[in-house]
């Protein structure tokens, strides 16, 4: 698979992962204020995530170009 496939296929996870923990949360006796703050800490995450696969990228391209 080419490395865009990856990332298609690694967004489509972290999204389908994001919407289960959603759905679960959601069913427990929490309010939604509770439920709010852990989708912040979720949403947190998820960018993190994806900003450091976006460097590992960035830095596999830059070690094939030399």
């Amino acid at each position: 698979m080419k490395k865009i496939e990856w990332l298609i296929a690694v967004f489509f996870i972290g999204m389908g992962l994001m919407c289960m923990s959603i759905s679960a949360l959601s069913f427990q006796s929490d309010s939604l204020l509770q439920v709010g703050g852990y989708i912040k800490t979720l949403l947190i995450c998820a960018i993190l995530l994806i900003a450091i696969i976006f460097l590992l990228v960035q830095w596999i391209r830059v070690r094939k170009k030399r």
